[in-house]
């Protein structure tokens, strides 16, 4: 969800937030979990297949790869799940009441915004692009089996590439249920309220 650089991209920094203390400043270890999608692949491959399988669609046993198909999965791969997964992203968000903005880091997309938002619209929007592509997926695999092959490769890329939504999602599910966070360049910080000092708090009259 988070990436990319430049003025009016994502925030860098923790910003200031009167009335708020930072608790939390979290980095996206970015090289381990490109690793941890890369080698979870055959996992979302076999879950996919037995998802689609007990639900009474096509099981995928023997692939067969044409020229054409190779291309077509190139494309769903390179350009579909990564334009759809981020318009997800930014979609939920501005549902949310952020706005969202869009880039292409080295080697990925992006989605952020720079209004903060609390654990769960957080959690909701880095967790929506998995789960709502996965149940649409999977519900076109049963509708038209021909696509299964297709729609099977955009559901792992998809699920692989999710990798560090999951680390995020993880990492925030531990936060107190009033947290407010910011989305960073390279992971998000974390805020709860900080009350007055008593000697601060204004007088009982």
């Amino acid at each position: 969800m988070t990436g990319g650089t430049g003025q009016g991209g994502p925030r860098r920094e923790p910003p200031d937030l009167p009335g708020f203390r930072l608790v939390v400043r979290e980095q996206i270890p970015l090289s381990r979990v490109g690793w941890i999608g890369l080698a979870s692949v055959p996992a979302w491959a076999v879950a996919f297949e037995l998802i689609s399988g007990v639900l009474g669609g096509r099981v995928i046993t023997h692939p067969s790869i044409t020229v054409g198909g190779f291309v077509v999965g190139v494309v769903l791969v390179l350009i579909a799940v990564p334009v759809l997964h981020e318009a997800v992203h930014g979609v939920v968000a501005r549902l949310a009441g952020a706005r969202p903005e869009y880039g292409i880091g080295a080697g990925f997309a992006y989605t952020t915004f720079r209004e903060p938002v609390g654990r769960v619209a957080y959690l909701t929007i880095g967790l929506a692009p998995l789960v709502l592509l996965t149940v649409v997926g999977v519900a076109t695999t049963l509708a038209w089996p021909s696509y299964a092959g297709f729609v099977l490769a955009f559901l792992v890329a998809n699920a692989a590439g999710a990798a560090g939504d999951i680390w995020v999602a993880r990492e925030v599910w531990r936060l107190p249920a009033e947290t407010t966070i910011f989305d960073l360049a390279d992971g998000f910080a974390a805020y709860l309220p900080h009350p007055l000092p008593a000697s601060s708090a204004p007088a009982n009259t």
